[in-house]
């Protein structure tokens, strides 16, 4: 069972790190996909009117740098348009199907991913902030005579994290038998 579950957990993770992954390929492609394709002579925008996508020549290495942003595309920006057509056009819900599963399940996942990378950084900084600090009280002995003449240093009184325990004779496990039996 804990087998099981380390490797649902190793899927989340990566589910949750490839939907981050999507939605970063998809703004790196709006922001910087005109310098990128478009400066470099064998990539140019799809002829279509409806959809943006880039198409480079076969020979080239941007083919696959450019089939990676318009899935991305189609799967981000473009989704709510499949979504639309798959309610007109019944063979559209091919497209539109995944894409749905994609969000469902992608979104959730890469909030946790999130929240989880949050949560250790969080916890890392509070360790270096605690490597900082002194592992040592400071004592009046330690402080030169003048500064614990001026600022002595509250006591703390120290409490015990722990119950104090019953005695034995408490529980009636070993109490003596007081009437001669």
């Amino acid at each position: 069972m804990r087998r099981l579950r380390d490797y649902c957990r190793f899927v989340a993770w990566q589910a949750g790190l490839g939907y981050l992954l999507l939605w970063a390929v998809t703004f790196w492609t709006l922001d910087e996909g005109a310098s990128v394709f478009g400066k470099s002579g064998v990539c140019f925008p799809d002829e279509a009117k409806v959809l943006f996508y880039w198409v480079c020549d076969p020979a080239s290495p941007l083919t696959i740098l450019a089939s990676i942003a318009n899935a991305a595309l189609t799967a981000t920006v473009w989704a709510p348009v499949y979504l639309a057509a798959a309610t007109a056009e019944p063979g559209a819900i091919t497209i539109a199907g995944p894409i749905i599963a994609l969000h469902l399940i992608g979104l959730p996942l890469a909030l946790f991913v999130l929240i989880r990378l949050l949560a250790k950084a969080l916890d890392l900084r509070r360790l270096v902030g605690s490597a900082r600090a002194p592992a040592t009280p400071v004592t009046l002995a330690a402080l030169p005579a003048a500064a614990a003449a001026v600022a002595p240093l509250p006591l703390r009184p120290q409490l015990s994290s722990r119950p104090k325990a019953k005695p034995r004779d408490e529980f009636g496990l070993r109490r003596q038998a007081t009437d001669g039996k």
